[in-house]
């Protein structure tokens, strides 16, 4: 690399330097989840019995704990 980025040097970003890559990666999956033709207004109708008892403790199901 012949020239060091401003960036580096000062920590400020000139024009086309910096990217906010978090926020664009946020703004890409809110577009794709948008773009969906789904529902999500009201929880599943067959969700398994387990799924709602919330008292009961870890590793129940089997497993490690």
């Amino acid at each position: 690399m012949k020239k060091m980025p401003l960036r580096d040097i000062t920590g400020k970003c000139n024009e086309g330097e910096c990217r906010n890559r978090v926020h664009e990666g946020d703004e890409e999956r809110q577009h794709e989840i948008s773009t969906m033709d789904m529902e999500y207004s009201t929880p599943a109708e067959n969700s398994p019995s387990w799924t709602f008892k919330r008292n009961d403790p870890p590793g129940w199901l089997g497993g490690r704990v």
